[in-house]
Parts: C-alpha cells; sequence; structure tokens
C-alpha cells in the first residue's frame, strides 16, 4: 500500500514526513527521504531542525541519482562510464555538429546551449515516459499535422538516434541507470520493510513510477506528499481547477501501481482574506469577499522603475513598523526586466538583498578570465578579450601590475599590434637612433617598454605553445591536454589564491562560490577529452564545448545567515519560507507567460498532437499552469501579500495587470488598491532618499525664485536641521549624510582660483609663447590642463595632424636653406622633385620612429603629404620669382640671445617664438609662417586675443632696432592640398586657377607707402594678386598709424592675460564663435572639465565679430 500525505501547504506535508521519520528512529527502522536533486541540501538542514535528533545514521536524504548510485554500489554493478548533466551536454553539442549537414530546422544548434539543454530534458523524456519507435512512427504518418511539425519530430529523431548510437558501449546516462537499477531492485533484500518518503516532487514519471512498484514489490514501505487540497481531489467537478489536473492524474497513476492511503492535513490560514483567496483563485467560479481586505494590496505604478521605487518604500515602511528584512520576498514575474533595477535601486535604499537564483559556472568572474584566456587564442587576441583577462585582478602579473598592465594595454593599442603580432620582437623594441638625442624621453620610453615586454612575456608563456596549433585539426584529448598546460602554471594558481584572499572577508559568498570553481572547470576538460576522445577537432570546438559546459553547470549559492531581502521569481521553492510577499511585475506581458526559454515543442504543437490522439504525457501539462500552482502555494505559506504591476515597462512598451490580478480584484471588490504617489508625503517619509530628492526639488524652487509654500519651505528647514544634529546617531545611512547633502546641492564643475603657492609653482616665469597665450584666450582650464599640470595625450600607431605639421615644417624648413644659395631659374622640376624627396625622408626620420614610419596606413598618409608638398615647393619659388623678397632666414628664433629680440608686453613678461620663414628686401622684411591647415587672418579674431602670431613676429622683427629693420607683411602660407568638390566640368586652367587661389598666402600687410604692394606681387594690379589674398574692405591692410594703434592694444591684452594667469584664474570659460562653432567641440580635455553643453551655456565667453580698429583707436584716446 502507497500512503499519500495530501495537503495544499507543502511545509506542512514536509514537516509530517519529518515527524513519521522521527518516529520510524525511535523504532530503529532505516529510512530514504527522497527529494528532488534542487532541494537535497534545503531538506537535509529542514529535517535535521524539525525532529529532535542533532544526527542520525537510520535516515538518509537523497535525490533520485543519489539513490541510483547507492544501489548501484551495494549491488556492484557494472557499467559504463556515466553521462551528467554537464557529459550529456557536451556530448549533444558534439551529436549536433557532426550531424549538422543532415538538418534543415535544427541546423547551426549545436552550441545553443539553450536548444541543448532543452533537447536534454526532451531525451531524459523519451526514456522517462517511455516514448518509441511507434510514438515518432505515429507523428510522421499522421496527415492532419502540419509539414513543420513534422519535420521538427523527424529531425529530432534523427538527434536522437544519434546521440543513442554515441552511448551504444560507452556511456550510459541517469535514465538508463535508473532503467538498469528498477530491474535489479528484485535483488535489494536490504531494502525490504525499509522506509521511502517522496516529498517535493509535482509528478513522477513513468519510469520513476515503475521503479516505486518495483520497491513495493521487495516489501518497502512508500509514502508519497502531494501539494492538493483533498476537497478538489474527492470532488474533482466541485473544485473545477484545471492547475490541480496534473497532481490529481499522479494520484491516479499511483493508484495503478497498489492500493493507496491518503492522510488529508487539514489546517487553515487564520488569515481569512488570504484564506479565501487560495481557496478561490483560478476558480472558475469563486466565491466574493466582500469585507475589505486587511492583508492583501494592490499596487499600480507608472513604469517599472517606479514600482521597484515603490516597493522599496513599501519595505521601508515594512520595517519602520517592525517587521524585518528576512521576512520579505520579492517575487519577479520578469527577472530581466526588473532584477538589474532591484539590486540598484534597493542599493540606493540600502535595503540588503539575496538574489536567489541558479548561477551558471559560465557566470562566475574567474571561470569568465580562464574562459577569455582561451578566447585570446581562439579569437586571434581581440581586444575585448585581451582587456577581460589582464584586467580582471584574478591572474598575478607580480609587483606593480597595474602601471604595468596599463602601459601594457596602450602600447598594443596605440601601436596596433594585433593577433600573431603579439609574438614578433620587432614590434617591441625600441628606436634608439629616433630617441638618441632626448635622453630624458628615451629613458621614459625604456621602462615604458620594459613594462610592455614584462606582460608580454607572461602571455607568451601562457599562450605561445596553445597559439601554435591554433588552427590544426588533431586529437580532442590532446587539445586538451595543451589547453591543460595552459592553466597548470604558477602564475593561474598564485593569481586564483591572491584574489581569493583579497575577497575572504568582504564577500564571503563569492569567496565559497570561487572554491568550486577550479574543481569543476577541470572535471570539464576531463570530460570533454573522455568523449570526444582521439576524434580529430579545431580548438575553436574545443573552446564552444568547454564554454558550454559551463553554461550547464549551476554553482550552489548557500545565502548568507544575515537579515536581507530574498529576491527570486516563480520557481524559487525558498520564497514560500518568507511571510511577506511582494509579487512584482504582474502584467499581461510577464504573467504568467514568464519563460522565456525557447520551448522545443509550442503550447500550439502540444494541442494539435494531443487532438489526434497522441499521448504527450508529461508535455499534457502547460508551462503557465505550473507557474499559477506555483503563486497557489505561495499564497499558503503567506502573512501579507501584496501585488505590484506598472502600466509601462523599460522598452517603453505599455502594460495592463495581468488578468489573475483583475480575477483577484472580481473576488475582492473591496481589496486594498492603491496608485503610489511619491510627491505625497505619506510615503516618502519612509525613505530618505526620496526625502532627501523632496528637499532638493524644494531648495531649487527658492534659489529659482520659484513660487514655493510655507510648508515647504518649513520641511526643509526642519528636516535639514535634524540631519545635521543627528549626524552620529542617524546617518545610518552613509549616502544621505548631511554633509554629502549639501556638497551635492552646491556643486559646480565652476573651477575655484588656485592658492597663491600652487599658482607660483606652476607659473613663477616671465617667459611665454604666443600659442600659450591663444589657449588661455580661447579657455583659461583648458590652459591649466596644457601648460599647467602638462598632461599629455597617449600617441598611438597613426600620424596625428601636429606630427604632419612638424613633417611639413622639417621639410619646408631644409628646402628654404637650399633655396638661399640657389639660382631659381636652374631650380627645375627635377631639381626640385629631388631637393624635396631628401628633405622630406630626414623629416619623417625626425618625427616618426620606425614602428610609425613603417605603418602602412602611414605610409599611405604620408605619401599624399609628400605629393603636396611637392607642389607647395614649387609654389614658393613661383612665389619668390614674383616679387622682390628674398629668402634671408628660415626657421629663425626671437628671445633672449637670438638674432631677434624678445617682445615686451609689460614690464617684466615677454614672448619667445620661432618664426618659419622671413624674406628681405632692403630693409624691409616679409615674414611667413606655414600652416598645414585652412587658416585665414580675420582681424577681430586678433583683437579677440587669437590668430597672434604673425603680429607677434612682426613685433619681433621691428624689436631688432640696430639694423632699422622693419617688417612690412606677416603671411599664413597654406601648404594644406584640399579637394574640391566641383559642379561642373572644369578644364585644366579652370582647376589650376582654383589651386593657385587655395595657396594664396593671407595675413597683415603694412602699407607704408604706395610701393609695398608691388615690392610683394610684382603684378599686383592694384585690385588682386597672384601671391596674396586682400579681403573686401581691405581690413587686412594697416597703415602706420593702424599699426601701432594694434601693438598698443595687443601687448596690453597679453599682458592681462599673463596676469590671470598668474593670479591662478583657472575658470571654465571657452570661447564660442557661434552655436556651430565653440572650443569645447573637440578639446581632447572634455572628461576632465565635465563641461555639460545643455547647461552650462553661460560659461561660454562669445567673440567680439563687431570690436574694430577704430573702437580701440577712441578706447585709448579717451585713457
Amino acid at each position: 500500500m502507497i500512503k499519500i500525505i495530501m495537503s495544499k501547504f507543502p511545509k506542512e506535508n514536509s514537516f509530517y514526513i519529518y515527524k513519521d521519520i522521527e518516529k520510524n528512529l525511535d523504532k530503529k527502522e532505516k529510512t530514504f527521504l527522497i527529494v528532488p536533486e534542487q532541494y537535497t541540501l534545503e531538506s537535509d538542514m529542514d529535517f535535521i531542525d524539525s525532529i529532535k535528533y542533532k544526527s542520525v545514521m537510520d535516515a538518509k536524504v537523497l535525490s533520485f541519482s543519489s539513490l541510483i548510485s547507492y544501489i548501484s554500489q551495494r549491488l556492484s554493478l557494472k557499467k559504463n562510464e556515466n553521462l551528467n548533466q554537464v557529459s550529456k551536454a557536451i556530448l549533444l553539442t558534439s551529436v549536433l555538429d557532426e550531424i549538422d549537414d543532415k538538418l534543415k530546422l535544427f541546423s547551426n544548434k549545436s552550441f545553443d546551449i539553450d536548444f541543448v539543454n532543452n533537447l536534454s530534458d526532451f531525451f531524459s523524456n523519451i526514456k522517462e515516459y517511455y516514448f518509441d519507435d511507434e510514438f515518432f512512427g505515429k507523428i510522421n504518418k499522421n496527415e492532419n499535422l502540419d509539414p513543420m511539425t513534422k519535420l521538427k519530430f523527424e529531425e529530432i529523431k534523427l538527434i536522437y538516434d544519434s546521440y543513442i548510437k554515441k552511448l551504444e558501449n560507452s556511456y550510459i546516462d541517469k535514465e538508463d541507470e535508473l532503467e538498469i537499477i528498477k530491474d535489479n531492485i528484485k535483488y535489494c533484500d536490504f531494502f525490504k520493510n525499509v522506509n521511502f518518503y517522496f516529498d517535493k516532487f509535482d509528478f513522477l514519471s513513468d519510469l520513476k513510477i515503475d521503479f516505486i512498484k518495483e520497491l513495493i514489490k521487495i516489501g518497502a514501505k512508500v509514502t508519497i506528499s502531494i501539494c492538493l487540497d483533498w476537497k478538489y481531489y474527492e470532488n474533482n467537478m466541485a473544485g473545477d481547477m484545471d492547475i490541480f489536473d496534473q497532481a490529481i492524474r499522479f494520484v491516479e497513476s499511483l493508484k495503478n501501481i497498489d492500493k493507496i492511503k491518503i492522510i488529508n492535513l487539514e489546517k487553515e490560514n487564520e488569515l481569512l482574506d488570504i484564506k479565501h483567496l487560495y481557496e478561490n483563485f483560478e476558480k472558475y467560479n469563486p466565491q466574493i469577499y466582500q469585507e475589505k481586505t486587511k492583508n492583501i494590496n494592490i499596487v499600480e505604478s507608472i513604469s517599472s522603475t517606479n514600482e521597484i521605487e515603490n516597493s522599496s518604500l513599501i519595505i521601508e515602511k515594512l520595517i519602520r513598523e517592525g517587521h524585518r528584512y528576512s521576512e520579505i520576498s520579492l517575487v519577479l514575474a520578469n527577472s530581466d526586466e526588473y532584477e538589474n533595477l532591484v539590486k540598484r535601486i534597493f542599493a540606493r535604499s540600502e535595503i540588503p538583498i539575496f538574489v536567489d537564483k541558479t548561477k551558471k559556472l559560465s557566470d562566475n568572474h574567474i571561470l569568465k578570465t580562464w574562459l577569455s584566456m582561451i578566447r585570446l587564442v581562439v579569437f586571434n587576441f581581440r581586444k575585448t578579450d585581451l582587456e577581460a583577462f589582464i584586467r580582471s585582478n584574478v591572474i598575478d602579473f607580480g609587483e606593480n601590475a597595474y602601471e604595468r598592465i596599463l602601459d601594457f594595454q596602450n602600447y598594443i593599442e596605440n601601436r596596433k599590434i594585433k593577433g600573431a603580432m603579439i609574438f614578433d620582437d620587432k614590434y617591441f623594441v625600441l628606436d634608439e637612433k629616433f630617441y638618441e638625442n632626448d635622453e630624458k624621453l628615451k629613458k621614459e620610453k625604456e621602462d615604458e617598454l620594459k613594462n610592455v615586454n614584462s606582460i608580454r612575456k607572461i602571455l607568451i608563456d601562457l599562450l605561445y605553445d596553445l597559439y601554435k596549433i591554433r588552427n590544426e585539426k588533431i586529437k580532442a584529448n590532446d587539445l586538451v591536454k595543451e589547453i591543460y598546460k595552459s592553466f597548470d602554471k604558477k602564475i593561474i594558481k598564485s593569481g586564483f589564491n591572491h584574489y581569493q584572499e583579497n575577497i575572504r572577508e568582504n564577500r564571503l559568498e563569492i569567496f565559497e562560490e570561487n572554491k568550486q570553481v577550479w574543481d569543476k572547470f577541470l572535471t570539464n576538460l576531463e570530460q570533454i577529452a573522455t568523449i570526444l576522445n582521439d576524434s580529430p577537432t579545431k580548438l575553436k570546438k574545443i573552446y564552444k564545448l568547454i564554454e558550454n559546459s559551463c553554461k550547464a553547470i549551476s554553482i550552489g549559492i548557500i545565502p548568507p545567515a544575515i537579515d536581507q531581502v530574498l529576491i527570486g521569481d516563480f520557481s524559487r521553492d525558498r520564497i514560500n519560507d518568507r511571510k511577506i510577499k511582494i509579487f512584482v511585475g504582474m502584467t499581461d506581458i510577464y504573467f504568467p507567460g514568464n519563460n522565456n526559454s525557447e520551448m522545443l515543442i509550442s503550447e500550439n504543437e502540444k494541442t494539435a498532437l494531443e487532438n489526434d490522439g497522441i499521448d504527450l504525457k508529461i508535455y499534457k501539462e502547460k508551462k503557465d499552469d505550473k507557474i499559477l500552482l506555483n503563486l497557489l502555494r505561495m499564497f499558503t505559506s503567506s502573512q501579507k501579500i501584496i501585488f505590484s504591476y506598472s502600466l509601462i515597462n523599460k522598452e517603453n512598451d505599455p502594460m495592463n495587470r495581468a488578468t489573475s490580478i483583475s480575477d483577484i480584484i472580481n473576488i475582492f471588490p473591496n481589496i486594498s488598491y492603491k496608485k503610489i504617489a511619491q510627491s505625497k508625503f505619506d510615503f516618502i517619509k519612509y525613505s530618505t532618499d526620496l526625502l532627501d530628492l523632496k528637499a532638493y526639488q524644494i531648495l531649487w524652487n527658492i534659489k529659482n525664485k520659484e513660487d514655493t509654500k510655507k510648508s515647504e519651505k518649513e520641511f526643509v528647514t526642519s528636516y535639514l536641521k535634524f540631519k545635521k544634529d543627528n549626524i552620529e546617531n542617524y546617518n545610518y545611512s552613509k549616502n544621505s549624510s548631511y554633509d554629502l547633502f549639501i556638497k551635492g546641492f552646491t556643486y559646480s564643475n565652476d573651477k575655484n582660483l588656485l592658492s597663491s603657492e600652487i599658482s607660483k609653482k606652476l607659473y613663477d616665469k616671465n617667459k611665454f609663447s604666443v600659442s600659450e597665450i591663444e589657449t588661455y584666450a580661447k579657455c583659461p582650464y583648458k590652459h591649466f590642463i596644457n601648460y599647467g599640470l602638462r598632461a599629455k595625450e597617449n600617441k598611438n600607431l597613426d600620424v596625428d595632424n601636429l606630427e604632419i605639421g612638424n613633417i611639413v615644417h622639417y621639410n619646408m624648413e631644409n628646402i628654404s636653406k637650399k633655396l638661399i644659395d640657389m639660382d631659381l631659374k636652374e631650380a627645375d622640376d627635377e631639381k626640385i622633385e629631388n631637393l624635396v624627396k631628401e628633405s622630406f625622408q630626414k623629416a619623417i626620420e625626425n618625427s616618426l620612429d620606425l614602428g610609425r614610419a613603417n605603418d602602412n596606413k602611414n605610409k599611405f598618409i604620408l605619401s599624399n603629404i609628400y605629393e603636396s608638398t611637392q607642389k607647395s615647393s614649387k609654389k614658393i619659388i613661383n612665389q619668390i620669382k614674383e616679387g622682390n623678397f628674398k629668402i634671408d632666414s628660415v626657421e629663425e628664433k626671437y628671445g633672449k640671445g637670438q638674432k631677434y629680440p624678445e617682445v615686451y608686453v609689460d614690464d617684466k613678461n615677454y614672448l619667445e617664438g620661432r618664426i618659419d620663414r622671413i624674406d628681405k628686401c632692403n630693409n624691409l622684411l616679409r615674414i611667413i609662417d606655414y600652416k598645414t591647415g585652412s587658416k585665414e587672418i580675420k582681424i577681430y579674431n586678433l583683437l579677440n586675443g587669437l590668430d597672434l602670431q604673425l603680429f607677434a613676429y612682426m613685433l619681433a622683427a621691428k624689436e631688432k632696432k640696430s639694423e632699422n629693420l622693419f617688417p612690412v607683411a606677416s603671411f599664413y602660407f597654406p601648404l594644406k592640398d584640399e579637394v574640391k568638390k566641383l559642379e561642373k566640368n572644369y578644364d585644366k586652367d579652370e582647376i589650376k586657377k582654383i589651386y593657385d587661389d587655395k595657396t594664396k598666402m593671407n595675413g597683415i600687410i603694412i602699407k607704408i607707402d604706395e610701393e609695398i604692394l608691388n615690392l610683394l606681387d610684382k603684378n599686383f594690379d592694384g585690385k588682386k594678386s597672384d601671391i596674396f589674398k586682400i579681403t573686401r574692405s581691405k581690413d587686412n591692410i594697416f597703415s602706420l598709424e593702424e599699426e601701432k594703434i594694434v601693438e598698443k592694444f595687443i601687448k596690453k591684452l597679453i599682458s592681462s592675460y599673463i596676469s590671470e594667469i598668474k593670479n591662478g584664474n583657472i575658470k571654465l570659460n571657452p570661447l564660442r564663435i557661434n552655436q556651430n562653432s565653440y572650443e569645447c567641440m573637440n578639446c581632447p580635455y572634455k572628461s576632465i572639465c565635465k563641461f555639460d553643453y545643455t547647461r552650462d551655456q553661460d560659461k561660454f565667453h562669445d567673440i567680439n565679430k563687431n570690436i574694430s580698429i577704430n573702437d580701440i583707436k577712441k578706447e585709448q584716446s579717451d585713457e
């Protein structure tokens, strides 16, 4: 006879069994308690806690798998290699990969772990429910079924047959093992009169029921618990609840093997509304509960985020009322939607939580690091894999690891080193010749390269042997051995141990989790080697198998014994232990259809098969019914229930409350139903987070002079006084301290003046460059980062604009020097080309090290620059020929002790610099500044402190009093060979004219007399020149008076900038040309200053385009 324990309360069933076992122990009777695999540890603990004995020898808590192993050992049965869940996944993955070309519907599914797991479960059910060839034959011959359904089962059968063939004479899965044990139970005399209890099973397969039948035959005493209300079993029609159909079928199946005796455990919930809920939930004809509910609530929120914020408010209110976090559980209808929101919002509210979910081995940080190590080889050193590996803190890279890793990453990224390049020494040597003239920089680069090569050496030692065979097809077990060799190294093991020591105290749960990783990982490798054995394969496939096997393994997580809110879903049995349950996400989208995994057989296919008389057995159960049944069981252990839903999810999709919630409202017309508005003080008073937010809002309204109620002002005053007065005993929330609140409210990214001490250290000088002054004029804070802190940007492999400029300048310097003594009449194209070629190569050698100079992309860019330089060189010669000025000097410095003196802007401060080229005609000078970009002089820029170079160079030349020199022109010479879009067809002459216009010099001219323009260009016709540009208003041509006015103004302006620099003024005050052009657009320091374009509009200083020399003249006359 089978004894059935029946109750709608799962815990009552278990407790009854524990006490019954206790009686057996009193009588010295042996007992086995069999529970599902996932409940073995929990049931073992509950069992010991529920009986008077602290330790027992005659009672064992086992799963079916453990029981099979126990029997197999007792009978000394010989068997093939065991196939556990992981090895089964590996075997199925291998099978799918081998027969992929024979599959259509399920092709390319071999490494889809969800599909593999679904297939594994289906194959288990084929065996446990005796689905045979006749079952598949019926489907194949059925003319009424959809062709896709028939194809699906045809391919499932093909995969299953291949799987069975793999098992033959090699492996045995748990279903075959149970079949063998079942057939050998008759030899288990030691089970005679032994008590067997089966608890927490919703159903048992045909195979397991046959196993129980064999136990009964040899005299074992069997007791089975079933979670079912007696009255629904006694009178099923009266119960009218589909969700109990499976439990009823379970009882009926037990009747087929023996007589049954039902023990009905009668217990009623004292809370009338909750009792009424579980008695009427999902009934076709529920009874109406007219009273107002005291223990059941429904909460509506606007959005998913708002819903979790409201849940945190509810929890904080419950805690203030005297409840503990350990009494509360949050049940998520959809983990993808809510889990991260819960972690973020509850952390902010400082609500302690434990997320009860099955964690895969592949989610473990250490395992992720090890997988990234294999991926480095398989996927040829991808950037993401390299970063995941070296920045994981799991690998022991030795002393100063962080600094060395950073240097290594920067070097690899900047030098664009990929794949096998990491093993080639030539990419990791210093270009000694390039750095020979700068010992300081050379030492810096040597130290950097030493760090880089120290990390590189570790990677080579770990991975080179494996990398050599990455694309070879060799024996699988040999590949696995090579992988093991890479991991069986001191750096891996010591890294693991150091990581564990670092987290041992503060993250004990992760520490315990990590202890399982090494053994599980090695077991996976062994199983892959055993299953694939000598079959030839590639490393990529082995990696995929390792990855899949790690996804198939669960890591046991034991919740810390502290006061925490339990977070779970409808599949987590542990939630039943909590008195207060908040059901989140109860919408039509997420409940009850919250199973995101793809089902092998759809609900429509099940229905079609059943309609044609094909018995699906276990597949008769609908997944929605399973979830609804779990929800009903959660009601039975609850003292307070809160249903929560929102109207919009994270994707802004509209949602409605779930049908089940509408049904509950029908059962309870007077249910407590709230729409929580967080602006109401009745709710925010329970959250320091929301109280802070409310106080902030009121203070901002006051600051912005908006209407504020007297009560709001009183609230802020009282609240801040309370926070300040109770800093010691109230400040349980570090995120809500008084000081932090004030800092948050008064925060600004304005930059205060530097202290006089710091300013003196940074700017204790009187010498400045024009570019430094221009930088300050554009943004004082940018000047501080660049010239004060001297921040350096990482150099990458690509040649940048500055380096292109240096190469071009160096090249033009060399060419210009040669032109000084050259007879320009003899300078034919071939001679110029040879001259440019020689100079250009030297320019590259002086500007780029070998590694960067030999990069293909850089070579392409430099070849274009070279072509442009050829044209520019010829243009220089033509411009010299067409004027009276000849090259006098090149790259001429001005400053103390130089040919041209420094330029004083006041009594102390002066400018020094370098002039690209100075041309001379008698005592008249023409200054040339080479520009690789598009640069045109605008007088308002000059008067706004920008484009100062040309004028400063003229001042420097004028300061050389001894030679009575007078600068009459200062020009930008464009070296950029721009591409211009042509709107129509142009002939050769028109294209040449466009090019000539683009390469005309532009700048400032001092018109000391009428002949100046003709000296600059012999062919000047009074209106236009082929050599230089004249603006329409001719405002770039200064009279002698205007030149003096501008000189005085510029010196005064520069002096004021220098004064601001020395006073430590580093304000965030970027220049804005217009709405589409401002200094921050391409600034490399945006991440440092935190300038926010939308919020910091008031910090711009706009360029004054209306300023003129006449305005300045008037100001100076008024002084």
